[in-house]
């Protein structure tokens, strides 16, 4: 269906000439810094979701919330994530990653900041779906910037460690949660305010302690935004594919003088503006002109497009329903197990994340297994420990298996977005990367629903749990027959490998002609 070797959709000369360079100018501080300034979009993210799934206990008692309402209040931030993926594409593709990745961020920050205002279920569920959808903005733009910047190398490694600033995320929260209200049960204390403005539970912590941990929870994102308005470039892709050459020279330049080197920038443009034979006129036509929606669906619905398309919108909804969904059930789960504080709990599942990025980063650096297999071999281990929580269970077995059902859905959810962001031609990348994630988000809208329902139903965890199992077992099953073991983007740096050596062969026989004279 979708194994073996998806034929490449060709590229332009622009194209080929930025992949062909970034290659030459290699891995260095510009990437670091490009890593900083996307890894705060996940960074954010991961805050805010501890922090809502940590606080839905302490609304109850406040607001006195029916199950559905509960899960609800989580559940609106994805549908308001997929409405942001969907955008993405088109601010992404239009305007450019930068533009994506700013507008995110303020979102974010803006609406983040005002949910600690919230004076009832209804502001609060429209509030977050604002910060929902800035998330959604954010998250296929920096997918598909941070792989537009590195070489071919580096590429899924560098994108382990930009989603690894996620887990940092929740650990930034986790610590708050355990200074602030560490057994999550301040209830409503302290939050009848005469009047409430921004930051005023931050200069008294205890006082409403759901009000400032949404606060906390926003600070990053300001920061984050910051940083970004002066550090962040724009992907040369982007702008070799929209002919945008003035605007690339000035980031190949800042390219090249921050990792200290030197780029032939006179034969650089003669390679941007050459022309190829080898350019079919259908798919030139879309490299260059400018972007079309329509245009991007009709390539991501060709034959060798399709079937990827079709599987990853699964991979991500079993991504986003197992990492959101624990993000939102574990933190209850936790404080069912009564075992150790809620708090402390939390902080020791953000710190066990980290192993899990190190492990990913280790096994994206191992060039010669394609990524469909550890997205196979990741989703495969979570399902075997996910049955460890079940309730059949041995008790002693509960929290450690939930430990490792966490660390291996990050590992699975590090591989999924790293084979998404390099499966897709230049041109349509943050689009496909967009409508894949978009899909993703009905996991990570019917998490908190399927949970808060059927727990409320069976008085278990059961049922959800169940859910993540087979959704993870499903994966690991299909995705060798379904996904090719090469992107476009190792297609893309083969070639440029390619012709790189095809240029120094012909040098040398110029060479060795001129010495026969």
């Amino acid at each position: 269906m979708g194994g073996g070797d998806a034929a490449p959709l060709p590229k332009t000369p622009a194209v080929e000439a930025v992949s062909a360079a970034v290659e030459e100018i290699g891995f260095g501080p510009y990437q670091l810094m490009t890593l900083a300034m996307t890894g705060g979009i996940m960074f954010a993210e991961g805050a805010e979701m501890l922090v809502m799934g940590s606080i839905t206990s302490l609304l109850h008692h406040s607001w006195d919330l029916a199950p559905a309402i509960r899960g609800a209040m989580v559940s609106i931030v994805f549908v308001g994530f997929s409405i942001g993926n969907l955008l993405s594409g088109q601010v992404g593709d239009r305007f450019g990653r930068r533009t994506g990745i700013l507008l995110s961020y303020t979102m974010i920050a803006c609406f983040g900041f005002a949910t600690a205002c919230a004076t009832g279920p209804k502001m609060m569920i429209a509030l977050r779906f604002f910060v929902g959808m800035g998330c959604g903005v954010g998250f296929p733009a920096v997918y598909t910037l941070m792989p537009e910047v590195c070489p071919a190398k580096w590429r899924g490694a560098v994108s382990t460690l930009m989603i690894g600033f996620m887990p940092l995320g929740e650990l930034f929260a986790a610590l708050w949660v355990l200074l602030v209200d560490p057994e999550l049960d301040n209830s409503a204390k302290g939050c009848d305010f005469n009047m409430y403005y921004p930051t005023k539970t931050l200069q008294d912590p205890d006082r409403c302690t759901w009000k400032t941990l949404c606060e906390l929870s926003a600070i990053p994102a300001f920061c984050f935004l910051m940083m970004a308005t002066n550090f962040l470039y724009e992907s040369p892709q982007l702008l070799a594919s929209q002919g945008r050459f003035d605007e690339l020279e000035k980031v190949m330049k800042k390219m090249c003088q921050m990792n200290g080197v030197e780029l032939d920038m006179e034969a650089f443009r003669k390679k941007l503006t050459a022309t190829s034979s080898e350019v079919d006129a259908p798919v030139a036509e879309i490299e260059t002109k400018g972007y079309s929606f329509g245009s991007a669906v009709q390539t991501m619905a060709q034959p060798s497009l399709r079937y990827v398309v079709l599987f990853m919108c699964f991979a991500h909804m079993t991504k986003d329903f197992s990492v959101f969904g624990l993000a939102y059930v574990l933190p209850q789960y936790f404080v069912f197990l009564k075992g150790m504080v809620a708090g402390l709990e939390l902080l020791i599942v953000a710190s066990i994340s980290l192993p899990g990025v190190l492990l990913a980063f280790l096994a994206t650096r191992v060039q010669s297994i394609p990524r469909s297999t550890w997205m196979s071999i990741s989703a495969g281990l979570c399902g075997f420990f996910a049955g460890g929580m079940l309730e059949a269970g041995p008790d002693v077995l509960a929290a450690p298996c939930a430990y490792l059902v966490k660390l291996l859905a990050l590992c699975y959810f590090i591989f999924t977005v790293v084979f998404t962001a390099e499966a897709f031609p230049t041109s349509i990348r943050n689009t496909a990367v967009g409508c894949c994630t978009a899909a993703g988000r009905m996991g990570s809208i019917g998490a908190p629903l399927i949970f808060e329902v059927s727990k409320h139903a069976f008085k278990s965890f059961d049922f959800f749990v169940c859910c993540l199992i087979t959704s993870m077992l499903t994966i690991a099953s299909l995705a060798p027959f379904c996904l090719p073991k090469k992107s476009a983007m190792d297609t893309d740096s083969a070639e440029a490998d390619e012709a790189k050596a095809l240029e120094v062969d012909s040098e040398a026989a110029g060479y060795g002609s001129a010495a026969k004279a």
